[in-house]
Parts: structure tokens; sequence; C-alpha cells
């Protein structure tokens, strides 16, 4: 058996635009194009005409199926050809003519008419959706030879068209010869016009038969019950009718008077007054619930402001956040939308046993139907909201107000920014040195500052070039502002001492970068009271669509998320919606900050953000004395602080051969937009950063110390969980719950590389044997992610007596994580005689790569940890 094809959602109307160059890939390029359009003007479909080698034609019709084109007819009933026209002209008659082509050539010919088709042909007429075309005079102008006018009459009565006339196309014409072909000889304009004029002059009398019909029906209508039984057979023979069909009649005019009487207007179609507010009627129909929620789809998918993002939602203004939010649609909110558009309407029976039209409120399981039609709303896509330039790979950008179908955004309040078309290097360098002389005075912990004359403060020496965590906090800049445009990107990570960190700057910092970015200042979140509260908070603001998520006061934390880590580095990540176990797509493009006093990311989320670092140097740096407001200031000069970013940008867009920095991930556009443009400038690569973030990360700190105890204790011997000396058992499992619990432990560390080593599984051919474990060194070489920068290791010198002499671990992450352990194995040794301490003898510089017994200076075969 075959695979089933997979369904592809139709897009109607399309969200994205037209091929600029349409092609089929057997007939070529179509010598011709029409778009359906609907009420609106908005682009439903398009349709195209190939020109054969035997000189006849072959239509297709082109469609949007999810994100792409495809030749394909549209879903049925289909939309006639010209709605924009007829809702533009809503008096005018329509002349319904065969095909596209003899549409536009019937719009120049008779200008006071509407010209409309439908698709697909003769054949195609009980395809087409004619309600349109309710209440409206129509001319059906054929094609001679065709029978499309004989079955498209009844199905224009049935709609309830206020008039159909067919135009009689002399007998002599040829076959097919429509209004877009050659006429016969002798037949000019004036003829076409007569023709028609004769069939309107039809259907004018049938309008006087009808006119008369109602008479009739009004003037039976005031009559008694008696009078109306007497009179009814008589009536009903005139006017050549059904008694039946005739009482029906009388009926309906009969509650008509009624509501006039009542003082209601005159009503629609179904019943009902029209509507002041102009809203679309919805019929409940209590027998086919699921009908009306498919009803509702459909008119929700036009309403301008609500969109699919994993779901229904519905973008609006948040007044608290002072800008637009994406608010999931719940069930209260379905009939709230669904009452702004439409009036819920059903039939009740009154005591004669009619049928009266009532609005009603929309059901509730009308509402959760329509929420649980999950991929058949029919709602364009939304991936976030942007209030920077949408950039291009090009180095274009554009400034969008409203939704945006190319890049599935709602542009909100961007500015128009003025960019030189094509900077070179020495505008690029002017732009970094306003953005640094703006930024100076944030205490960025490894840079060079200075105390110029007359300052309150010691600033950024911007003489000297960027350090790391300068250069982080501009390529952070240049990230935020891009990040709409971008597939991926990292997060940012602002962090200060643990105990003196306080005022030194992580919020006011974050604010000004979405300041500029964005406009307006990040809404501030905090982790909550447990992890499971932050991922809750996480999730409800990647699905609200914000452009910041701003974890703020993060302190002493080691930062961990799933859903933070599925958002930087997957599109579409998975997230949880909060309350149930259903899993939602999103497409985020938000820009994520943590910031807290020793915060630290875990190894996973390591790669994943950009660190700076802030260290005022003193006690209490919110004791510093600055002068204005400097998160004043980047909204006041967002403009030009925007434009300096992006002519950086730009510029890197445009040049060719830039520095490329050091491969981080799944990055890479990323790295070619934000990242290497300022390396080039002379700013440092904070992807060098990885490794020693990595190996801050409590749990791989833990690591090293319980592979360190292993080793001192049983080198490589094969081990059992229970027979581990108690000080790697109290290391591996602090908490001494129970030996199942550490089994269970090390069986998640199989295969865990760290400080060296690797933990391996024994493997036996016995089913029930004990599991064995087995401490190695580890001889593949760690890749280069993970040691990054080790400039501080060449000062790791000298062991003796017990104590590490010289040891600066500024870049020595691994040296770090070892020093307590390796400390506290020679105080062992020598309150154990080892005689080999105290020597003096120097050390070789720190090899990330060694063993830890290379490491110490001793021979392979000696026990140093």
């Amino acid at each position: 058996m075959s695979p089933a094809t997979p369904q592809v959602e139709i897009v109607m109307p399309a969200t994205l635009p037209l091929p600029e160059v349409i092609r089929h890939t057997k007939r070529g390029t179509p010598a011709k194009v029409w778009h359906y359009l609907d009420r609106a003007g908005k682009l439903l479909f398009a349709v195209a005409r190939f020109n054969t080698p035997a000189g006849g034609k072959e239509v297709l019709p082109l469609i949007q199926a999810g994100m792409a084109w495809r030749w394909a007819a549209p879903p049925e009933p289909c939309p006639l050809y010209g709605l924009d026209r007829l809702a533009a002209r809503p008096d005018a008659p329509v002349l319904l003519v065969e095909g596209e082509k003899a549409a536009d050539a019937a719009a120049s010919l008779f200008p006071e008419h509407v010209a409309m088709t439908w698709q697909g042909g003769s054949s195609a007429t009980g395809k087409a959706d004619l309600s349109p075309l309710q209440g409206r005079r129509v001319v059906i102008w054929p094609d001679p030879g065709r029978q499309a006018a004989a079955a498209l009459v009844p199905l224009l009565e049935d709609i309830g068209a206020a008039a159909v006339a067919v135009v009689k196309v002399p007998a002599g014409w040829p076959e097919k010869c429509g209004l877009a072909d050659t006429p016969p000889d002798g037949v000019t304009p004036e003829v076409l016009a007569g023709l028609l004029t004769e069939a309107e002059a039809q259907a004018t009398e049938a309008r006087e038969e009808a006119s008369e019909r109602r008479a009739e029906v009004g003037r039976l209508a005031r009559l008694d019950a008696v009078a109306l039984a007497l009179a009814l057979p008589q009536a009903a023979a005139s006017l050549g009718l059904p008694p039946a069909a005739l009482r029906e009649a009388v009926k309906a005019a009969q509650r008509e008077a009624h509501r006039a009487e009542r003082g209601h207007g005159p009503a629609g179609g179904n019943g009902l007054d029209p509507d002041a507010r102009g809203r679309a009627d919805l019929f409940v129909s209590g027998s086919d619930l699921p009908d009306t929620a498919r009803d509702l789809a459909a008119l929700l998918a036009g309403t301008p402001h609500i969109f699919d993002r994993g779901g229904p939602v519905r973008v609006v203004f948040d007044a608290q956040r002072g800008g637009m939010v994406a608010e999931p649609l719940t069930l209260n909110a379905v009939i709230y939308e669904a009452h702004a558009i439409a009036r819920p309407w059903r039939f009740r029976r009154d005591r004669d046993g009619a049928q009266i039209p009532e609005l009603v409120t929309l059901p509730e399981r009308v509402a959760l139907l329509y929420l649980a039609m999950r991929g058949r709303w029919g709602l364009r896509p939304l991936d976030g909201i942007a209030s920077a330039p949408l950039l291009a790979e090009d180095g274009g950008l554009r400034v969008v107000e409203g939704y945006d179908p190319g890049t599935r955004l709602w542009g909100e309040r961007v500015p128009a920014v003025e960019v030189p078309e094509a900077p070179d290097m020495e505008d690029a360098r002017a732009a970094l040195l306003r953005l640094r002389l703006f930024f100076q005075t944030f205490a960025f912990a490894d840079a060079v500052r200075i105390t110029p004359p007359g300052a309150a403060v010691p600033v950024v020496d911007i003489s000297q070039p960027p350090g790391r965590d300068e250069s982080a906090a501009l390529v952070a800049l240049m990230t935020a502002v891009c990040r709409p445009s971008l597939r991926l990107a990292p997060g940012l990570l602002v962090r200060a001492p643990a105990y003196s960190g306080a005022g030194t700057g992580k919020g006011l910092l974050s604010r000004i970068l979405c300041a500029i970015a964005y406009g307006q200042a990040p809404r501030a979140m905090t982790a909550g009271s447990d992890a499971a509260e932050l991922e809750k908070r996480i999730v409800a603001a990647l699905i609200g669509a914000e452009q910041m998520l701003f974890l703020d006061n993060m302190n002493g934390t080691a930062l961990r998320s799933d859903t933070l880590a599925s958002a930087i580095t997957e599109r579409p990540a998975s997230v949880r919606i909060l309350g149930s176990s259903t899993i939602m797509l999103l497409n985020p493009t938000a820009f994520i900050i943590a910031a807290g006093n020793g915060l630290a990311p875990s190894e996973d989320l390591a790669r994943r953000f950009l660190t700076v670092e802030l260290d005022a140097g003193m006690e209490d740096p919110e004791a510093r004395d600055f002068k204005g407001d400097l998160l004043r200031d980047a909204m006041e000069r967002r403009a030009d602080l925007l434009r300096d970013v992006l002519t950086i940008w730009r510029w890197g867009r445009l040049a060719r051969d830039l520095p490329v920095g050091r491969p981080l991930g799944s990055f890479n556009d990323w790295a070619r937009w934000c990242r290497d443009p300022l390396l080039a400038l002379g700013c440092a690569d904070p992807a060098e950063r990885i490794a020693e973030a990595k190996a801050n990360d409590p749990r791989r700190r833990q690591i090293a110390e319980l592979f360190a105890a292993w080793w001192q204790h049983h080198r490589d011997m094969p081990m059992k969980a229970t027979s581990l000396h108690e000080d790697v058992r109290a290391l591996a499992d602090p908490a001494n719950k129970s030996r199942q619990s550490l089994a269970a432990i090390l069986g998640k560390l199989d295969g865990t590389r760290a400080a060296g080593f690797v933990l391996k599984r024994i493997k036996t051919d016995a089913n029930w044997s004990v599991t064995l474990y087995a401490l190695q060194r580890d001889a593949e070489p760690s890749a280069p992610e993970k040691h990054g920068g080790h400039r501080g290791h060449e000062e790791f010198r000298g062991l003796s007596d017990g104590k590490i002499k010289d040891f600066e671990p500024k870049d020595a992450p691994y040296a770090q994580a070892l020093q307590k352990t390796i400390g506290a194995t020679i105080g062992a040794r020598k309150e154990n005689g080892d005689k080999s301490l105290g020597t003096g003898a120097p050390y070789a510089p720190y090899d990330p790569h060694a063993s830890p017994a290379q490491v110490a200076g001793e021979d392979e075969d000696d026990i140093i940890l």
C-alpha cells in the first residue's frame, strides 16, 4: 500500500506574495495570469493560462498550500473572479461571463456592469460560490454551444438573486465565440450592447411579474383566517403557484407585518433586522454545531488581528507593557471576537409552529469546537512582534507597520532610520566609536578604566580595544536589533560578583539594549519559587510573542531551563501549554536576557548565551554618583544609536572576506550578521568564554571532584557501586539515599567526560551479572569548544609543601575545578609520610588535555589524585 499523501492547508487569503516569475515545470511561462481577489482586495489565488503548441489553451489555478505556492484547484465552493469590483459597486448590475479573459473584455465593453466569472469553465458552475450575488441583478452572457447558462439560472435563483436573465446569442455565431474573441462579421459593439439591453428588458418583465406576485401576497396577508382560506385557491391558480407555496409566502408576509408593527425595520434574507454595525449573520445549527464552528472559523480567518501561533491568538495592546502582545484566545475570548464580527442566530418556533429567527449568544460548545480545530483555523501564522526594522541578507531593511506576510511578523512603532547605502570601514569604525562612548560608564569587568578630569566615576578607556565584556555587550546590542530577522540567535547573560554585585548596572544595561533595539524597556521577570514556576513564566512570555524575555534577579543561580534551551536553538521550538499536556510549536523571536549576581549558566545553556561581567571594583557599587539618566538618553537618541548599529550591520553584509570567529553551533547566520563585523573592527570574540562558562557549572565541578576522588581511591579498576570508597559515594550521592539511587546516578554518568577522565560501564555477557564501572583517562582530545583561552594556565606553577604557588586562574577553568581536590590530596599524602613533596620542583605549563597525574608533574604510575 502506498503511503497516504499528507494534507496541506490551503491558505486563503494568501499570506505569501505571488512569485515574481511564475513558471510551470512542464508548460513553461504562462501567457496570462489573473488574480482572484476577495472583497477587500486581498489575493485569494491566481489562475494562469498556457498556450499549447497545437494552438489551444490550458488554464491552471495556483494556490498557496502551507507556506508554498502550488498548482492545484482551490477548495469548493470556489470564489468568483471580480469580488473586489462587486464590493466597490453595490448597486451596479452584474454581467456573468465564461472565463477570465472574457470578464476583462466585458469590463471594457460594458463599464456600467460588474463583469465577473467563475473558475473552472462551463463544467464547474456547481463548484462556484455564487452567494455574493444574492440580491443583485445578474445577466449571463453564454458562450455559443455551451450549457453553462442553463445550469447557472437555477443556482442564482436558489441563492436569491434579484433578477436573472440570459443573453440570447444569435444562432449563427461560431461555437465558443465569447466576448474576448473576434466577433462575427458585422457584429459591432452596438450590436453587443443591443443583445445585453434585450436580455435586461426580459429581466425587467420578470421583475414586474414578481412585483405583482408580491402585491397579491400582501393583499392575502391582510385577510383574516376565514377569508384567507376562501381566497387562497383562486389566487394560487391566477399566479400559477401551488397553494402550499402561496400559503408559506403569505405566512412570511404576515410575520414581516408583525415585525413592522413592533417598530423593527425590514428583515434580511433570514428574517433578521439589518445590523447597524454591518456584522455578518452566523447561523447556529442546533443539530450540527461543528458546522457552525467551521462557519465561525471562516469569519475569524478574515479578522486582521487574529493569527495562528501554535493556536489562535489575537494581537492586542497591553498598556502595562506599552506595546502589542499576542494573547491566546480562550473560550470567552472566542465568544467576544465572534460577536465583534458576527451575529449568531437560530430559529425558534412560535405558537403557530412557524420558525422565527432570533439572535443568541454564541454557545460555549461552538467556541470549544472552534478551539479544537487545530490546523483548520485558516489563520495567518504569527512568528513574533518587531519594533526594529526588518533586515535582509543583502543588507536591505524595511519599515513595516502591521502584519508582514513575508516574515510572518507584526511590526509596531518601527522608526524610519537613515542608513548609508554602502558604508565603508571608516563609517563602521565611526559608528562603533559612538556606541562605545555611549556605553563607557558601564563597569565592564575586564575593561581598562580611567577617571577623566572632573568625572564622578571611572569610565572605559576607549583608546584601548574593547575587552571581552564590552565586546559581548556590543555584540548583544547587534543581536537585539537583528533578532526579529534572524532564525536563531543566542541570549545574553549579565552577571556581577555574588556579594558585591548589587548596583553594578546589570538591569540598566539590559534595559538600554532593549530601548535601543525596540523602543521600550523589557518587563522584568523573576524565577519564582521553583524551577516549574520559572518554566511556566517563560512559556507564557514565548506564547505572548514578546520581543524581550528578561529574567532578572537570578542571584546565586545556576540557570537551567529546557524551555530556554529549546527556544534559543530550535525552530520551531516545542513548549508545553500551561495546565495541560498539549505541546505547542512556536517560532520564538524574543531576545532573551538573564541577569543576576553570581549567576552562571548550566553546561547545556553555556553555548546558548553571550556573557557580560560587570564589576565596579568596590564594595557598594550602588553608591556611585552618576549624572543624568542613561535610559532616558537611550530612548531620546534611539534613532541615532539604531543608525550606528545598522551601519555596522550593513557594512558587514556588503563587505567581503571579513574575519570569521569561533564556530558557535546553531548560530552561523547570527555570527555573520552580528559578531563577525565587530571582530573585524577590533572587538573580542564572546564565543571564547564558553569553556569558562561550562567549567563554572556547579554540576560540572561536582563531577570533576567525583572523578578526582574516584581516581585517588580506585584508579582504573572496575568497581561495583557498593564497593566504592565512602568519599566517592558521598560525592556521587550526597543525600545517601540508597544503593539503588547510587546505581541510578552512576548509570546516568556512563560516558561522561570531565577533568580529563571518562566513566565507562563495563559490559558483560551474563544477563544477571553485577554492573561494573571503570574510570579511564580520556584519550580523545577535547573539542576546541571545550577549552578556550588558556593564557592563565601557563601560570599554574610550583607545588610544594601542600601549597599551590603563583596560581592565577583568570583563564584556567579546569585548573579552578581541580585546585581544591589537588590541594586536599597533597595534604593527605603528606600526612601519610610521602617524602616526595616539598622539593620545590617547578611544574610544567598546565595542559588541559593531560591527566591529573601529568598536571601534578609526576609519573603516571604514581597516585596523585
